[in-house]
This record gives C-alpha cells, structure tokens and sequence, in this order.
C-alpha cells in the first residue's frame, strides 16, 4: 500500500497545477523565440547565391554578389505615430529582423529598387527629412565596404501633380540618397538606373504636346535625356536596367509559378501608375536593349520575357530580354510572403562561351506573418485559454476515492496480533485536498488503543476489484471497525469527530446489522453535471488516461449570472476571474520579457 501511496503522490505532482502552468510558460517562450526570431533565419535555409550557374557555365572566376531590395517602405516616425501595438510599429520590427538575417549573406553590393521612404514625398523640411533617412540607415546598416545604390520611387520623389507632395522632395533625395539617374560599371556590366516616375512625368507632357520620342525635346537633366546619353556611349558591356516602375506589357502576360496571385495590369491613380506607357517601353528597349530588366512597385513577384526591337545595326543581337519585378521587402496585405533578390555577376572577358551568360539571379522569400499569427498563435492561444479555464474554473476532480464495501465474513483475528496500520485504500495520510481538520491516522496505533473483545471485529472487502485481479482475493486490506462502546479508549488525535458516526455496532458475533458506506465512484459520477471526455493511452510500459472535464451550458449561465443576494457565489466568481487573470498574465510575462530581451540585443 505504500507503493500505491507513492505512485499517487508522483503521479499529483506530474499533474499539478503549478507543474501546468510552467509548463505553458514554457511552450510560449518556445514559441516566441521561434516565430519571431527562428523563422527568420530559417527562411534562408534555401535561399542561396546563384554562383553555382555561372560556374556550371565554366567561369572560374569569383562572381560579385548584388543584393536587390525593393520597396522597403519604412514608416515615418513623426507621422505615423507608431506605437508598440501598431501597423507600423510591426512593419518596422519586421524591416528590422528581416535585414539584420539577409545580411548575414554578406553581399558586395545592396540596390534599392525604390520606395525606400513610405512617406518621403510627404516630408516638407529639411531636419524632418533628415531624422528619416537618420532612422533608415539606423535600421538597415551596411559595412563601410559595401556600396548602396538607390532608385527613386513614385513614394520617395512623387508622380504626378498634386499640392500634398514635396515640391523638394527629388531634391532631398538626390542630397541624401544619391542620383535620380545614374550608372556605374560593376563586373564589367553597365547598371542603369533611371528616374522611373520622371520618366512618367515627361511622358505625359510629351503626350500631352502630340509629339513622338523622335522628335521630343527631352528635358534637362530629365530621364529620357539621360538614357539617350546612355545610347551614344560606344560600349560592348551588357547593360542591366534598373526601373521602379515594371515596363508595359498584355494583361494576360503570366507572372511565372512564383508569383501569389494574379498579374501586373495597367492602372493609375493619385501619385501612381502600375507600369510604363507602350510607347515609353519600347523606347526604353530600343535604345538600351538591356540584357537584364530588374523592376518594383508591385509588390509581388513577376518573371517576364519582352521582345526587343529589331534593329539593322546588329542582325545577331538579341531579341528578347527577360524582366523581374522583385518582391516587396515589407509586408503588405496584397502578399503573404515578401522577399528580396539576389544577383551574381561575373566579367564577360571570364566567360567560357562568347554567348554565355555573365548574371544568374535567384528569390528569396521570407516569413508570412500572417500565416504564423493564423496558424500558430491563434491555436496556441485558444489552447492556453482552454486549459487556463479548465484549471480555474473546472470543478475540483482530486476526491477521495472510496470503494463499495460489504462485510464478507466476521472472523476473530488472533488475540495477540498487531492492529492493522494506517495505509490503506481506504485511510491514507496524503490526500490532494485541504482540509481543515485532521486526517486519518499518520502513523502507528498508540497503546492507548485497545481491542477488548477479538470476535467483534469486522473484515470487509471489495464487491469489485480491478479487472482481471480474483474475486476472492482482497483488493483492500482488513480495517478494524470498533464498537461505539469503546470510543472512549480511541485516541481523539488519530480518529477525529468527523469520522465518527451515529451508527452503533452489536456486541453479537453472528447477529449484526449490515453497514452503511459512501457510495461509489462509479455513483458519483453519474450524478455528475460536468460533460467529460477520456483518452487512454500507454506510456512508459502503463496504460494512462486522460480525463477532460467540461461544464455543462446550463451550468455555465448560472456562473455567469449576477445574483446580488447570494455574496458567496459572487466572491467565488470573483476569485476565479482573479485567478484566471493571475495565471494568464504569469503564462505572458516570460514570453514578453524574452521577446523584448532578443529584440533589443539581436536586432
């Protein structure tokens, strides 16, 4: 009996409601570290440089490596007011985590296709524009080493005429983030960036004038004078064409399988417009002919092919080019996954083939957001939630058990045997609930205790025992049942009041009247209001069971009603939410101290 004592009490323990509620606060820290924090690092799991196609291609030689972000879009501090629990606020801790795991691949070159600022053309002074880009460059930082090239956005400069925009903003971003128009020579390929909403901008003004590309007067310092300077420079160098805006192309162009939904179709609106005009395109591809086209703006990804013009200059030369509009590096509600792109370059001097390509470019995806707050925490917290009201507001389970007991036989035990002890299935010295007054007897009978008569001592046993076990053999241990007669010489300390009954035993041997006990479990819980479901299962070599209690509805609207006469069931009430409110803030506060902790040391 000591051993079934011992397993109970471990068993308790293992189940215990402190046992529960660390638990949890485990599983939530768990849980953060990983959805905040691990999904970062292992979305690039599979996200590495295409420098394995051009060596396929036989280049021995080391690529440069490009890093191309697009439309980062980081809030305003001044005007969007963020706060902890906002849009924005979430945006930026996004923008922060995702950069600070994409440069672990330690780029030689980073490229912003545009709409850096999400409010840039907003911004009307100075100093406040330059606490913003203080702010950006405080969020994404690059070592020394490694260049940024900007393209500007319709949300960084503007597009179109309206009186809310900046009439400095090209000027604060050409001071703060370099050239609208420029190019650089990189691993003997020429990158092109151009001002893609001026280049919108002088396009509705030429159109608006009836004149065509050949015959415009380009405007000073203005994009298409820029690419025309581009087109006399007498150069064999593969160009690579940076554009926020995607060039035109049908409504019915597929985007390729890594697009999420949808396609690119044309639209404009106040301060945007989707795509280039068809006439600006093909201007564009006339005089440039990139062998490379890396876009924006539209937030998802799209892989594209467009026809270059023919030309009579070059009957080999290509003809076609193939366009990417990279993936938004923010999170937005028209994508689930943003992403980013990388970009290898090699010399074409170093090619194996005069035909074969110098660039490889691969994308990358990083975490849904949305997807871990539907899948994860959403379920995580309804589970927490459920177990937190079984534990405060589910009736207490931990009864003392008894078993149905009928006299079997009224044996004489011998005159000079010792009492039976105190650990028993039916008396024990542990039981999980408090009670204010003692318990059965914790230790050995005193000497004060004495049997007068043997022949009037009971032997009960249990009418069922455990299945499989013999009928006959006893599941409980003899227990001697005094007469009411010899109270007096019982120890008040062992048998308290309680336990005492009214019920008065026959001095007879043979003539006796049969006991009353408590009912049985099995009676119990038949009389039981509270819906429950079972499981079991083996573990460890044992058949376990795992029982879940849950309250009737009936039940329920009787706990929620308000009774004012009744200040007991409202005090009750109000203890277990207190206790419910307790045990959810206790289960959140570890979760929330190792999240702020992460965030302010790693990122």
């Amino acid at each position: 009996m000591s051993f079934i004592h011992e397993r109970r009490t471990r068993n308790s323990r293992l189940l215990s409601r402190n046992t529960i509620i660390n638990l949890l606060r485990f599983f939530w820290v768990v849980l953060v570290i990983w959805c905040e924090f691990g999904v970062f690092f292992y979305s690039l799991s599979n996200c590495k440089w295409p420098d394995r196609e051009l060596k396929e291609a036989g280049s021995t030689q080391k690529p440069t490596r490009v890093l191309l972000i697009s439309d980062p879009q980081l809030p305003n501090p001044r005007r969007s007011g963020i706060s902890w629990l906002g849009y924005d606020a979430s945006s930026t801790r996004y923008l922060r985590k995702g950069w600070s795991v994409v440069t672990r691949l330690h780029p030689h070159a980073v490229v912003w296709l545009g709409d850096v600022l999400a409010s840039g053309r907003y911004v009307t002074s100075e100093d406040e524009y330059k606490n913003y880009v203080d702010e950006f460059k405080g969020i994404f930082t690059t070592d020394k080493s490694v260049p940024n090239y900007f393209v500007p956005g319709n949300r960084d400069v503007g597009l179109g005429e309206s009186s809310a925009f900046s009439k400095n903003a090209r000027k604060y971003f050409t001071e703060y983030f370099g050239p609208v128009n420029q190019e650089i020579d990189l691993a003997g390929h020429r990158l092109i960036f151009i001002d893609a909403p001026g280049l919108v901008d002088e396009d509705y003004r030429r159109h608006g004038m009836g004149k065509q590309y050949e015959t415009w007067r380009p405007a000073v310092g203005g994009p298409i004078e820029f690419i025309a300077s581009v087109t006399i420079k007498a150069s064999s160098s593969p160009i690579i064409l940076f554009s926020h805006i995607p060039l035109s192309r049908p409504a019915s162009t597929s985007c390729g399988p890594l697009r999420e939904k949808g396609s690119i179709r044309a639209s404009a609106g106040h301060g945007y417009q989707n795509m280039l005009g068809k006439e600006t395109t093909r201007f564009v591809l006339h005089m440039l002919r990139p062998a490379m086209v890396f876009s924006g703006d539209n937030r998802d990804y799209c892989d594209v092919t467009h026809h270059l013009p023919a030309t009579d200059a070059n009957v080999l030369a290509k003809t076609s080019v193939r366009e990417v509009t990279v993936k938004s590096f923010s999170p937005s509600r028209h994508i689930r996954r943003p992403g980013f792109q990388l970009l290898s370059l090699i010399p074409p001097d170093s090619a194996v083939s005069p035909h074969g390509s110098t660039f490889a470019d691969a994308a990358c995806l990083l975490p849904d957001t949305f997807r871990i707050f539907n899948s994860i925490y959403l379920p995580a917290l309804v589970l927490t939630a459920v177990v937190l009201l079984y534990l405060d507001i589910s009736p207490d389970r931990h009864h003392r058990r008894f078993s149905t007991l009928s006299p079997i036989s009224a044996t004489r035990s011998r005159p000079g045997s010792p009492p039976p002890g105190p650990e028993s299935a039916i008396w024990t010295n542990w039981s999980p609930r408090r009670s204010s007054g003692p318990t059965s007897p914790a230790g050995a009978l005193s000497p004060s205790v004495t049997v007068r008569s043997a022949k009037e001592i009971f032997t009960f046993r249990a009418l069922s025992s455990a299945p499989g076990s013999p009928h006959d053999s006893p599941l409980l241990s003899p227990i001697p049942l005094f007469h009411a007669g010899h109270e007096d010489e019982m120890n008040p300390a062992h048998y308290p009041s309680q336990h005492h009954s009214d019920h008065v035993w026959p001095s007879g041997e043979d003539v006796h009247e049969t006991p009353s006990f408590l009912p049985s479990p099995n009676a119990r819980r038949s009389e039981r209001k509270w819906q429950s479901w079972s499981w079991s299962f083996v573990f460890g070599g044992r058949r376990r069971r795992i029982t879940i209690v849950l309250p009737i509805w009936e039940d329920m609207k009787k706990f929620c009603a308000s009774d004012n006469s009744d200040s007991m069931s409202r005090s009750k009430r109000r203890g277990m939410l207190w206790r419910l409110g307790v045990d959810s803030v206790s289960v959140a506060l570890p979760s929330v101290v190792t999240w702020a902790l992460i965030g302010w040391l790693f990122f």
